[in-house]
């Protein structure tokens, strides 16, 4: 029984890592082939449901079914067993039913690409199809390039596809004309699209802010959005939360992301355009490790509403227009978040007070 299971193993391995059964001879294309991803499943678009003896059965079922694109294996009640669920999807075209669920393997049908070697010849990586002299067969990433776009940063993430902080390809519409933007797949666990970022290139005021009217400004190295642009993101990508971070140097640094509970929601709504109600700043949100600020500590002071200031809400009622720039967070004590060339203040947790190259304001959803 132990040879039988390992030679079985065996094939399922080379199935998985090098089957090309449906080889083409376009350039962009070597072969068609499983991935796998352990303590991961689909779901939502199972087919077929059977008991396997290993997933090595599970796999044929799914070759000899023309509908089936993945497959999931789950430990069956006997140990001896498997449940073998055949899915019509795959994790590339769903990313969002791509779920972790322990003890229980993914396997995917996914396309190889034909990418160029690396000028490293000790981390040349894939395996080679005879028809191609020059360049090696990989399993592409999704949103490693415009070819393979992701729904989003934390697609990327949840599906195992992330690199680490820095430029992605997303395209959320499915239109056709991905974006190229900024994922930070550290902090808080990844999976954060940058959609605001003001730095500090020198210690002279800027003149103007890089202000963006539509969503897809988000693609530029320096970008603020307007209530507008940030209602048209909303209605393409269902984030569900926001981070606020600001920091100077030779001052103190703003780090905040909005609760995941219902108060953090209504700060989501505010600042995504789709409310003009202010919502409560208490309780709404979580200080992240590196937050020194005092305006985090003072939340009943925050805002201003009906011309009294220190309501205990996030915004400024006469400068909502604005509201995800000018005066997002602030205590009338000194402790604002503004950018307003016109009136000269860049402040981070300060009151006019002065800038330096490196500082910056940056906002991300996920």
């Amino acid at each position: 029984m132990a040879a039988s299971w390992l030679i079985r193993l065996f094939l399922l391995t080379v199935n998985v890592l090098i089957a090309s059964l449906l080889v083409k001879s376009n350039s962009d294309f070597c072969a068609s082939v499983f991935e796998s991803q352990t303590d991961h499943v689909l779901v939502g678009h199972v087919m077929n449901t059977s008991t396997v003896a290993d997933e090595f059965e599970c796999h044929q079922k799914c070759l000899g079914n023309n509908s089936c694109k993945s497959f999931n294996v789950h430990p069956g009640a006997d140990f001896s067993k498997r449940v073998c669920e055949l899915n019509n999807k795959t994790r590339k075209t769903t990313p969002d039913n791509f779920k972790k669920k322990k003890g229980s393997s993914y396997y995917g049908h996914v396309k190889v690409t034909c990418q160029d070697l690396p000028t490293n010849k000790k981390k040349q990586t894939g395996h080679r199809h005879p028809d191609f002299t020059k360049k090696p067969c990989e399993i592409p990433r999704g949103g490693w390039n415009s070819k393979q776009p992701a729904y989003s940063c934390k697609s990327i993430r949840d599906s195992g596809d992330s690199k680490g902080d820095g430029k992605y390809w997303i395209d959320r519409e499915n239109s056709g004309i991905p974006l190229r933007v900024y994922c930070d797949m550290t902090t808080d666990g990844g999976g954060w699209l940058l959609i605001s970022n003001v730095t500090m290139q020198s210690s002279k005021f800027p003149s103007q802010l890089p202000v963006k009217t539509t969503y897809r400004g988000i693609t530029s190295d320096q970008m603020v959005l307007t209530k507008t642009a940030m209602n048209e993101l909303k209605t393409h990508l269902s984030f569900t939360q926001l981070r606020f971070h600001c920091s100077k140097k030779k001052r103190r640094t703003f780090h905040v992301t909005t609760a995941p509970n219902s108060t953090g929601e209504a700060v989501v709504q505010y600042f995504s355009g789709q409310t003009d109600v202010m919502p409560a700043s208490c309780g709404s949100f979580i200080k992240m490790k590196n937050d020194n600020s005092v305006l985090a500590t003072v939340c009943k002071r925050w805002g201003r509403e009906n011309g009294v200031y220190g309501v205990g809400k996030w915004s400024h009622q006469e400068r909502y227009s604005n509201r995800l720039y000018v005066l997002p967070a602030f205590d009338h004590a000194g402790y604002f978040w503004v950018l307003s060339p016109r009136e000269k203040r860049w402040e981070c947790d300060d009151y006019f007070g002065k800038v330096t190259a490196g500082d910056f304001w940056k906002i991300y959803v996920r």
